[in-house]
């Protein structure tokens, strides 16, 4: 490169600056977002003996306790308080795959299982109180009790349960009633408004909305809770993971390295996080700060504050 800059001048040489300026470089978050967030360094107190292996997904319930889910055989569920001091730890030996965890509105923590096909619901102290699926058996797109690599779930206000069935070969919505029984599902696999193609992420807005990553066809899709098509957005890049705030505002984790911040009245991105590597989760606490999973550089939970 130096032989190529001194050949053609000064000229060469700038393009090569700027070339280099607005390519993002691996593992440099914090500097990427320096704009609008900066990194929170060693966020969290991990236990002795005990590191970030393979964090997945991360969510935070209505007291501030953070929950990161990981792909590890020991502790795959550690919480944490707001000041990053471990709480406690619990699912050894449960999951076979584990992929997104949820908080519902009743503090309860759901974790899907992409490799049993199950999600499992606990008490925020980590008891066992529901189960969906059958472990180790592949539903397909017609299936009432069994489901095919469930990727995420969202609970709404009155308990009912919907799931991103779509991490496999299945391209649904489900939805199940607050006690595990089978109400109905939407989707398919296609294109069209409505279709799916690796529903992967999952989220509900103030008013009852849901928001549907459809991944492979990069859209986010919205419907109401009885699966009627209501919109789509596509200007959010490859959406992999989905968090709405309580005021109603969007963050998606975009596979293609970065965060976008939007309005759900509108869609309109009125803030980004660049230079992500691989994100595969968001959550955002009351105090506005962020995390994100990422599944490559360290496959570890990043904290980021605003300015």
């Amino acid at each position: 490169m130096k032989r190529e800059v001194t050949r053609h001048g000064v000229g060469a040489a700038a393009i090569f600056v700027v070339l280099m300026t607005l390519m993002p470089l691996p593992g440099a978050l914090g500097h990427a977002a320096a704009a609008t967030y900066q990194l929170v360094e060693n966020w969290a107190q991990l236990p002795p003996g005990t590191k970030w292996t393979q964090a997945i997904s991360v969510d935070i319930d209505a007291h501030g306790t953070v929950y990161v889910f990981h792909r590890a055989r020991e502790m795959p569920i550690r919480a944490f308080d707001g000041n990053g001091r471990f709480l406690r730890a619990w699912g050894q030996g449960l999951f076979t795959m584990p992929h997104f965890l949820r908080t519902d509105p009743h503090g309860n923590i759901w974790a899907t299982d992409v490799g049993a096909h199950q999600i499992f619901k606990f008490s925020a102290e980590g008891k066992l109180l529901m189960t969906l699926g059958k472990k180790g058996i592949n539903g397909d797109n017609e299936s009432r009790d069994a489901l095919n690599g469930p990727a995420d779930v969202v609970i709404a206000p009155d308990g009912s349960i919907f799931i991103a069935d779509g991490q496999s070969s299945n391209t649904r919505v489900v939805k199940y009633s607050k006690d595990g029984k089978f109400v109905k599902y939407w989707g398919g696999k296609g294109t069209e408004p409505g279709k799916f193609d690796v529903p992967h992420s999952i989220a509900m807005d103030s008013t009852g909305r849901l928001y549907v990553a459809d991944r492979r066809n990069n859209r986010i899709q919205l419907f109401d809770q009885d699966g009627t098509y209501l919109d789509q957005w596509t200007h959010f890049g490859t959406p992999e993971g989905l968090f709405i705030t309580r005021d109603d505002m969007l963050y998606v984790v975009d596979g293609r390295n970065a965060l976008r911040i939007a309005s759900t009245r509108d869609g309109k991105i009125v803030d980004r996080l660049e230079g992500l590597s691989e994100p595969t989760a968001v959550a955002v606490d009351t105090q506005g700060a962020v995390y994100i999973t990422e599944s490559l550089w360290g496959a570890t939970v990043k904290k980021f504050v605003k300015k």
